[in-house]
């Protein structure tokens, strides 16, 4: 189906090379166009190349290690018949978990260190590895299906010998084949676009299912096929990127085998495969990922790796069970020794001493210590992680089921490992636009040579120059695109396309630009169609432009350009933001002029408005060659290509003629003040990241509640509007809440520090480089903030910003965290994911990163919980994100009810899990103070085995499922209570120690009532004994639920009844039908002795009443006095609807 080869190649600088070659040649192209650039490895497709002995390339493939062409078939299974098992069991011996077991049973299988019944230690794990195994396999079951399905799709395919395109299955297609596909189709592969049937040369695809968006996605043929009628026979050469996982980058270059020429592409002429052709009727292209190397099936793979700080308690807390743990072998270890020295030289006469004491003392030591290692073994709970991720999966899927977080979209969670963290977010970095605000913009005002328009009945009659550049660049400065729905009628006056595209600025200026009589009719890869029409809506002039180059917007530049011909004249147009443009103006510009659009800007920003220089300039047709000759090198390169580029681009976007302002409103999504105030009331603290100007970020501030800044107080030399002042008191907040809110913010300009440092060290008469001048900055700026009664906002700017985080970050962060909001303006994508990096080094609290941009990526990754917004630029916010919610008011119940009942639910477990293992281990230590510490205990082995795993963890399971510290109403009525879980209240270090103290009280308990219970009874048998201890000590662990939860529901009940009636079964199944189960451990007919006796239940009655004494009147001595969550004065506030009721 073609000739075509696949080399990975590494590109270098040429050596040596045969000057008899043919100078046209692909390789001498290659190394001619490459011999600037760096080692870098590139991946190659040749197509439809000559193989001749000759070739220079020939003979490099020849010279190479065979390679094998990549085919089309995906395999995204992890096993296969033979490698299942032995594969599995070694991902699974990966945990720490399964590999501790493993050690204590090998241990246990030792037989002069033997403590357990050897076939009962291989219950617990067996259930676990198969239970695992089981489940991967069905899960490897249902990817085979799915990609046996996919493999067997078909597409149409070049065969180069009927010179036709042929039928055949996705899995038989190899990089550098040519596909074919049609109008509804999914591209079956990464493929290079070569045709369309577009006469505009372009298609549109829906790539929803790659990055949910539904609006269409444009691309064009390269420039180099466009004069080709069948783009399938060209021969050439394609060196681009290797193989990743970048769905929204592609760099390459293709070089014809005609001509030395050499052209580049980019995403824009790239199909990724599993989109969907739409409208356009066919399109072919070549492969050049394919199966498992494309794009979408790379970055499927991707997973984000994060880690709650609720991990780190238990860290520390799984250290000081080691100490316990550790101690209590050594004692027991030595009083074992000590009690068989006690026999002295009458050892011989003592029956169960086999050898003599005082002979190796030291490896009976040894040996002793490892009995009871294995003895004591819950003592580090292990299990307590399988525990945490079985849980962690359910509170994601009842976060999942919320139907307050759902608007358009359920609320998708995708990061199970972090749920207490949303419990404890001090700092949240917020993105402005699309993430406060609608990302919905509406035109409202334009300023064109000074003079500001809202309506097109007020631009002059006459033909203006200055207006027709101004709508002109509006019109075609932009990547929006056109869908005709009936193309028949575009010859008419009033014809309308539809404007599609990905920015929501270059929509609503392009629209805009219609409206007032400039329309974009057509567009194509290499011209543009405008249709001028008068005021009156009766004439209409089609102008064509010749597109010569397009130069898009970069976060670095913050503007584009387009370079257009129209006749013989060659213009520039551009728009960006203020920053990027004003210093590339020309100084022919009118002075009177640039300070009124000054002003207008100004007084846009106070009104919250966005806002737009635009600006042109002619070229003569040298000043084009000559740059254009730079711009090609830059866009040839294939390392740092969007860097060299981006100084093309600044080389010519000079001398500018300006020619106005845009306006546009985008306002606050519904929610987001009371959401700001909410979280600023629960103790959280919030930093504003946007790329707006100054003025536009403190008017947004102030609208959203972020900040409330007096009418009469000033920014530089412009007063807030008064209609961004928010409205508090429809809020139903507590007093203490609203009074908080009331408070005015004292503002802080970075800037402002700057100069005032500046000017006392001219008067001092000295200098200071940027380092000790930002540092000195920083700290005048601390004293300053540390002084102030008021809440303290900060602005800094996105230059000043570059320099501290280049010298004083960490300065800066620990004098920022005194303010209650910072707001940093005119930031750049990578200057967020710095300072949130920075932050995370220095913040003692969890950090939220939220944004909705392909710009707010790096900081949702970087923050200890990104969350990201769906919002109409795109979904690489989505696809990075743990959390993805519709709007920004979600936080408020996302952080203040889940993330506060995550962290108490899994403090809970954690404690109870400590405390309840502890337990366990002090019964079978007091055991040994009656047995000579031999090891020995009178608890049947499978009681010891499936008390922590089976009968007592289920209610705790539900605990930590649907318990709710507080009720959703009141934690949203009352914001403060979320600096409970803030703060970490219920999980201090002193919390690990007082269950650990109260279950050495319940273990005593339970073993010294019963012992001194049947002391006097010859005539019960020791697993009687040890029957009546484990009975006391599973009611205990239910009871003990009962305590420790803050509310009883019908799922903790039926838990508990549930887990009683498995305990129950068990024992009486087992004792009824096992005579000779285990060697020595006949529980024959035990439990139905037990329960005829009345001593056994007055036992038991009497022991677990006082077991649970302590903690009882210790709860109800704190929940009377000291509980924050009961005071009185809080309940007061609280209207009786959402009063809960406790135990």
């Amino acid at each position: 189906m073609g000739n075509c080869t696949v080399v990975p190649t590494f590109r270098r600088t040429p050596g040596n090379s045969n000057s008899n070659t043919c100078p046209t040649t692909i390789s001498s192209i290659t190394q001619n166009t490459s011999s600037h650039l760096p080692k870098r490895e590139t991946y190659v497709v040749h197509h439809n190349l000559p193989s001749s002995p000759d070739s220079q390339l020939w003979i490099a493939i020849k010279n190479r290690r065979r390679y094998k062409h990549k085919t089309n078939r995906i395999k995204t299974t992890r096993y296969n018949l033979i490698t299942f098992l032995p594969k599995n069991l070694f991902e699974q011996f990966h945990r720490i978990a399964n590999i501790y077991f493993a050690i204590l049973i090998g241990l246990n299988w030792i037989p002069i260190i033997n403590t357990i019944s050897r076939n009962v230690t291989f219950i617990p794990l067996t259930v676990i590895l198969t239970i695992t195994a089981v489940k991967d396999l069905v899960e490897d079951l249902k990817r085979w299906r799915s990609d046996s399905k996919i493999n067997k799709q078909t597409t149409e395919a070049y065969d180069k010998a009927s010179k036709s395109f042929i039928e055949c299955k996705w899995e038989d297609l190899n990089v550098g084949h040519v596909v074919r596909v049609r109008t509804d189709q999914v591209v079956p592969a990464d493929i290079l676009l070569l045709a369309s049937s577009s006469c505009e040369s372009t298609c549109y695809l829906d790539t929803a299912a790659i990055d949910g968006e539904t609006n269409l996605k444009q691309k064009s043929i390269p420039s180099c096929f466009l004069n080709y009628t069948k783009s399938e026979e060209a021969s050439f050469e394609l060196q681009c990127d290797p193989p990743n996982d970048d769905i929204y980058h592609f760099c390459g270059r293709i070089i014809l085998s005609s001509g030395s020429h050499v052209y580049p592409c980019d995403n824009n002429n790239i199909l990724l495969r599993g989109c969907v052709l739409r409208i356009t009727e066919y399109v072919d292209g070549l492969i050049v990922y394919a199966g498992n190397e494309t794009k979408v099936i790379k970055s499927s793979r991707h997973t984000i790796s994060k880690h709650a700080l609720i991990e780190r308690y238990i860290n520390r807390d799984v250290f000081f069970s080691s100490i316990i743990l550790t101690a209590l072998c050594l004692i027991c270890a030595g009083l074992a020794i000590n009690w068989d020295l006690s026999y002295g030289s009458q050892w011989m006469f003592v029956p169960f001493l086999e050898y003599n004491p005082f002979d190796g003392v030291a490896g009976r030591f040894f040996i002793n210590a490892l009995t009871f290692v294995i003895l004591f073994q819950v003592m580090v709970p292990i299990a307590l992680y399988v525990s945490l991720d079985v849980v962690r999966v359910l509170q994601m899927y009842t976060i999942g089921r919320d139907k307050h977080l759902k608007y358009e979209h359920p609320i998708s969670c995708r990061t199970f490992t972090i749920n207490e963290d949303l419990g404890q977010i001090g700092y949240i970095f917020s993105d402005k636009t699309g993430t406060l605000t609608q990302n919905k913009l509406v035109f409202k005002a334009m300023s064109i040579g000074g003079l500001q328009y809202s309506v097109r009945s007020e631009l002059p009659t006459e033909n203006s120059t200055i207006v027709q550049h101004f709508l002109t660049v509006l019109a075609i400065c932009n990547t929006s695109f056109m869908v005709h729905d009936h193309q028949e009628l575009m010859h008419r006056i009033d014809y309308q396309p539809k404007y599609e595209g990905d920015n929501a600025d270059d929509l609503v200026l392009c629209q805009t630009a219609s409206d007032f009589g400039v329309r974009m009719i057509s567009r194509s890869a290499q011209n543009i169609l405008v249709r001028h029409i008068n005021s009156t809506n009766t004439e209409k002039e089609d102008v064509e432009y010749e597109i010569l180059c397009l130069l898009p917007f970069d976060s670095t530049r913050k503007r584009m350009s387009i370079i257009v011909r129209r006749n013989d004249q060659i213009f520039l147009f551009i728009k960006g933001a203020e920053t990027s443009i004003w210093p590339h103006l020309s100084s022919l510009n009118d002075v009177h002029m640039k300070a009124t659009i000054e002003q207008n800007s100004l007084s846009f920003a106070e009104q919250g408005y966005r806002s737009l220089l635009v600006a042109y300039r002619q070229l003569t047709l040298t000043e084009f060659e000559s740059w254009f000759q730079q711009y090609e090198q830059a866009a040839n390169s294939l390392a740092n290509r969007d860097d060299a580029i981006s100084d093309a681009a600044t080389a010519i976007e000079v001398e500018l003629m300006l020619a106005g302002l845009t306006a546009v409103e985008d306002k606050l999504q519904d929610g987001v003040p009371k959401a700001i105030a909410t979280l600023r009331c629960a103790g959280i603290k919030i930093w504003l990241l946007t790329g707006d100007k100054q003025a536009t970020a403190l008017s947004t501030a102030q609208a959203a509640s972020l900040v409330n800044i007096p009418q009469t107080l000033t920014s530089g030399n412009s007063s807030l509007s008064k209609n961004n002042s928010p409205a508090t008191n429809s809020w139903d907040f507590g007093a203490s809440a609203q009074a908080q809110l009331n408070q005015y913010t004292h503002m802080i300009y970075y800037s402002s520090q700057l100069i005032e440092m500046d000017q006392l060290l001219r008067t001092r008469g000295g200098t200071m480089s940027d380092e000790l001048r930002t540092g000195e900055t920083i700290s005048r700026m601390s004293e300053v903030i540390a002084a102030q009664n008021l809440p303290v906002s900060l602005v800094v700017t996105g230059e000043d910003l570059g320099v501290i985080l280049r010298y004083k970050p960490k300065e800066f962060m620990k004098a920022a965290c005194q303010c209650q909001s910072v707001l940093f303006c005119r930031v750049s994508a990578k200057q967020k994911r710095e300072l949130v990096s920075v932050a995370k080094s220095v913040f003692k609290y969890r950090i939220l990163a939220i944004g909705d941009g392909a710009n707010d990526v790096g900081m949702i990754r970087e923050s200890n919980c990104g969350v990201a917004v769906y919002g109409r630029e795109g979904s690489q916010a989505v696809a990075a994100g743990d959390f993805a919610v519709d709007r920004f008011e979600c936080l408020t119940r996302l952080l203040l009810v889940h993330g506060a009942w995550c962290f108490t639910r899994t403090c809970e477990l954690i404690l109870y899990t400590f405390m309840h293992n502890c337990a366990y281990v002090f019964v079978i230590f007091y055991h040994q103070l009656f047995n000579g510490f031999s090891g020995a205990v009178s608890l049947h082995s499978l009681y010891i085995l499936l008390y922590t795993s089976l009968f007592t963890v289920l209610p705790q399971c539900a605990a930590a499922l649907f318990d709710q510290h507080v009720p959703a109403e009141r934690a949203l009525h009352e914001p403060q209570l979320y600096e409970y879980t803030l703060h970490a209240r219920c999980y201090r270090i002193w919390s690990y120690w007082i269950n650990i103290l109260d279950a050495v009280w319940q273990s005593a308990t339970i073993f010294f009532i019963a012992y001194f219970a049947y002391a006097k009874h010859a005539d019960i048998d020791a697993l009687v004994f040890g029957f009546s201890i484990a009975f006391s000590m599973t009611i205990t662990s239910m009871i003990h639920v009962v305590l420790q939860t803050k509310r009883i529901d019908l799922a903790l009940v039926g838990s508990i009844a549930f887990s009683l009636l498995v305990f129950l079964g068990f024992t009486l199944i087992m004792d009824a039908t096992c005579i000779l189960c285990l060697n020595g451990q006949s529980p024959y007919h035990v439990s139905y002795m037990a329960f005829r006796q009345g001593l056994f239940w007055l036992t038991n009655l009497f022991t677990i009443i006082l077991a649970m004494l302590p903690r009882f009147f210790v709860k109800c001595i704190y929940n009377s006095t000291g509980n924050p969550l009961l005071r009185n004065d809080q309940k007061e506030h609280v209207p009786s609807s959402t009063q809960d009721t406790r135990f």
